[in-house]
């Protein structure tokens, strides 16, 4: 829900009209953008969950060749695919939107998070970083450690912050990336398109 929250802010500050949701998920999103007036339009790889166009955002259908949006909203679907494709799923993302695009990835972490509220203030959270080779043994006891092939940043070398983030800038313009506080395993992009003489 806390992913949900940043992402209905940051998209109600930028103020789209019209607005491309890759990856239908639970429809919440868009349930709410739409009762909020913005013309939201839904592309998915799987047809049950009903999406305005059926296809992969590294295939997009034909319906979406000559189409364009305000804004492309794109969280927690890009690590689903392999992370050879990341850079085809960056360019189509990019020549999808007119000005805005909002990606969120999921971060390879492990934290032990504190949160506190005095009454009538808000909540604050801290949190204290564990070793990713602890939580990758815990896993592994589990036997959940190999990850069901999806990738995270900083999951690998190929995966860190500092090389999704550059490869990002090379096909558009990075406005603001964070981690949501209260999640660090959420990583939040707003990204521009690239003016022409960029």
């Amino acid at each position: 829900m806390l992913t949900y929250w940043y992402q209905l802010s940051l998209i109600s500050e930028l103020q789209p009209l019209t607005l491309l949701e890759v990856g239908v998920g639970t429809g919440l999103v868009t349930a709410y953008l739409r009762h909020t007036g913005i013309a939201v339009t839904t592309l998915d790889i799987n047809p049950r969950l009903e999406p305005d166009h059926i296809g992969s955002i590294l295939a997009l259908p034909e319906s979406l060749v000559n189409e364009a949006f305000d804004m492309v909203l794109c969280s927690r679907v890009l690590h689903h695919i392999g992370f050879e494709d990341f850079e085809l799923a960056l360019s189509n993302l990019a020549r999808l939107t007119r000005r805005d695009c909002l990606i969120t990835l999921p971060v390879d972490d492990f934290r032990l998070y504190l949160m506190s509220r005095v009454t009538s203030s808000g909540i604050h959270t801290r949190s204290i970083p564990l070793p990713l080779s602890l939580k990758r043994f815990l896993m592994k006891l589990k036997g959940n450690g190999a990850g069901g092939g999806i990738w995270k940043v900083n999951s690998s070398r190929a995966t860190t912050q500092d090389k999704i983030v550059e490869a990002l800038s090379r096909y558009l313009r990075i406005v603001r990336v964070f981690r949501i506080p209260e999640n660090q395993s959420h990583l939040v992009l707003v990204l521009r398109k690239k003016d022409d003489e960029e």
